[in-house]
């Protein structure tokens, strides 16, 4: 699989799937696959949860994403996506919550590719989300230091 060309919405992932056709997930797509995020928001290290080998092996890969202002979008297109599901649903918003992990990502991933602002950003809308509900405190204290 070509990551990057995967970012760039021109070639497919290894499931045949185009990022358009990701952000064209229903709640429950997003919910219950568990393969995409990785893919959607990558990092420089292997994923904990899916063991498909698929991350950013170079700092040559990196500056390529930094520099090209296509994925650039795209990734901010996928974090405006996910932030909207999250706004849409609030199963996330327990104690412990696999979407918590995915926040997670998305905040390592802005904080890597795109922005420190961008990444504090995203945090503080999640934040602001939050609002009364009991997300264990270790979680909380992993955001804002990610």
């Amino acid at each position: 699989m070509d990551l990057l060309n995967f970012l760039r919405g021109t070639s497919p992932d290894f499931k045949g799937r185009k990022l358009s056709d990701i952000w064209h997930y229903n709640d429950d797509e997003i919910e219950y696959n568990h393969d995409f995020i990785q893919l959607i928001f990558p990092l420089d290290k292997p994923s904990q949860a899916v063991f498909n080998n698929i991350f950013l092996k170079t700092y040559e890969d990196i500056i390529l994403i930094k520099e090209d202002k296509i994925i650039q979008n795209n990734i901010l297109k996928s974090k405006d996506w996910f932030l909207e599901f999250l706004k849409r649903n609030n199963q996330w918003k327990s104690y412990s919550d696999h979407n918590q992990l995915r926040i997670t990502r998305v905040i390592e991933c802005l904080r890597l590719l795109i922005s420190d602002n961008e990444a504090d950003l995203f945090y503080e809308q999640i934040k602001s989300m939050i609002g009364k509900e009991r997300i264990n405190e270790t979680t909380l204290h992993f955001w804002s230091r990610v």
